[in-house]
């Protein structure tokens, strides 16, 4: 049409669509090289129209006949400069059995839905994406999966919960982490097991309490440590037993008190010490008991000190000093050795 303007010039040819509307219908626009069937509005030769186009040896078929006869639908070859394989379209398959819908976009699909939209899968649905997938729901999402569910990521994957995230498992729940995990609690946490809990460390384990901590247990505890165990306290510690504690060692133990040690007993305390004993005391040993003070050495000697005397015996020798001023001494034979001198000065003296 864009030619010379001259008789050799055609006139503008209107052509027929399967749906002509204002502003709306159904839009085919013939190419260069499809063969047309073109009529005259009342027979005249300045009116010319397409009313359609048909199929030729040079323009087939899109999909091959006579072995796709149950196919239909359209298909649009890309614009100039294309090769044939570019096309949109959109096939029927109407073979018994093997119906199928198929639609191709040759590069971008837009789908635009106003209101609500449904989907129904009778059975299986398999979506595949080359690149990115972005889904922005803009209210609330719902999914339900009545069997299983398997997600895999090959990369990295990060999710964000801008408020409050509800996680329920009826059964049980298995988490595999293959090198390392980190959890950031800005507030508080609280861990709740109805029976049993077991945890283990392949190596090293670090706890860091930024104020107190408090434990509680309703029944028993056990701590086994291989070799090494080391508590150190800032300041004070306090140790409640409600009944009694047994301590084994079993090579040797030491306790360094900077400044000072006491140790309370509310009735009775005793010591065994297997081979011996040695009390060092860099100046002064006070020791008070109430009523009775009894040492004992090699099962013969004994020292026995109460409110009202002392006592010291060895086999048949005794010596005992008594509140009043009496002292008696006892033995098989008394010798009495003065290097220098013995004085013996009394009001009384009996010698018998």
């Amino acid at each position: 049409r864009y030619g010379r303007k001259d008789e050799n010039s055609s006139c503008w040819i209107r052509v027929s669509h399967p749906w002509a509307g204002t502003g709306f219908g159904g839009v085919h626009i013939p190419r260069i090289g499809q063969e047309v069937l073109v009529d005259h509005l009342n027979g005249d030769p300045d009116q010319p129209i397409v009313v359609g186009r048909v199929y030729n040896t040079n323009n087939p078929h899109p999909w091959n006949l006579p072995a796709n006869a149950t196919q239909s639908g359209f298909l649009t070859r890309s614009s100039m400069g294309a090769t044939w394989q570019n096309a949109n379209a959109l096939r029927f398959e109407d073979k018994k059995g093997e119906e199928q819908v198929w639609l191709h976009a040759e590069k971008n699909q837009d789908i635009e839905v106003e209101n609500d939209e449904t989907h129904w899968v009778g059975h299986d649905r398999t979506k595949t994406i080359d690149h990115d997938e972005t889904v922005h729901v803009k209210h609330d999402r719902t999914e339900t999966v009545d069997h299983n569910e398997t997600i895999t990521v090959h990369n990295d994957r990060t999710e964000r919960v801008d408020h409050n995230e509800k996680i329920s498992i009826g059964d049980n729940r298995s988490e595999d982490v293959g090198k390392n995990e980190a959890v950031a609690i800005g507030n508080n946490q609280t861990h709740s097991v109805g029976d049993n809990r077991t945890r283990s460390v392949g190596k090293n384990e670090i706890l860091s309490i930024g104020s107190n901590r408090s434990k509680k247990v309703g029944k028993n505890e056990s701590d086994k440590i291989g070799k090494s165990w080391s508590i150190k306290v800032g300041k004070f510690k306090t140790e409640t037993i409600g009944m009694a504690s047994m301590q084994n060692i079993g090579l040797g133990k030491m306790t360094n008190v900077g400044l000072g040690y006491m140790r309370n007993v509310g009735m009775m305390m005793t010591s065994v010490v297997g081979v011996s004993r040695t009390d060092t005391i860099g100046k002064n040993h006070t020791a008070t008991v109430g009523k009775v003070f009894t040492l004992t050495a090699g099962g013969k000697s004994v020292i026995v000190m109460d409110d009202k005397s002392i006592m010291l015996q060895i086999g048949q020798s005794k010596l005992v000093l008594q509140d009043d001023g009496k002292i008696t001494l006892q033995g098989i034979e008394v010798l009495i050795d003065g290097k220098a001198l013995v004085d013996i000065d009394s009001d009384k003296i009996d010698l018998n």
